[in-house]
């Protein structure tokens, strides 16, 4: 049976960890502010170095943060969509033999889920980066019978 001093001991390696995650990167940072004063490491500010780069790429306009397509925040979570599938299956690729057929029954549940909406969102169009398609654009607009008899 554990004592309060091991439950203890426990949590003092916890606080101790917390201690060490804390004061390594506050060092790593002291260190390198006291190199630059005392000159161990060079300081020379030029507006080229403060300029946004991105992928190699020049910054466009006069304001750096500017509102960017939304089609871009679609595809970041599609891709932890399907990222997330493969975390999972990873764990059970490894120990499919071990787990049964009870786990080979529900990954094929969640393998069926995923598909079905990778489907869903192919057949929506989210898988298109343009999405001025005229067939998108037919789908939106109403049957000119149906805006007549909305207007009546």
């Amino acid at each position: 049976m554990a004592t309060m001093d091991d439950y203890l001991r426990q949590y003092g390696f916890i606080f101790i960890l917390g201690i060490v995650a804390v004061l390594v990167p506050a060092s790593v940072l002291m260190l390198s502010y006291l190199g630059t004063k005392i000159r161990a490491r060079p300081f020379r500010p030029n507006p080229i170095k403060y300029d946004t780069y991105e992928c190699g790429m020049d910054t466009s306009g006069a304001v750096r943060w500017e509102r960017f397509n939304v089609r871009y925040y679609r595809f970041a979570l599609l891709f932890l969509l399907f990222d997330v599938e493969v975390v999972f299956l990873f764990p059970w690729a490894t120990q499919a033999g071990a787990l049964g057929w009870g786990a080979f029954g529900a990954i094929l549940v969640f393998i069926g889920l995923m598909l079905a909406g990778w489907a869903y969102e192919w057949r929506r169009g989210g898988m298109e980066w343009d999405e001025t398609l005229p067939e998108a654009a037919a789908e939106h607009e109403p049957e000119p019978a149906a805006a007549e008899r909305a207007a009546a």
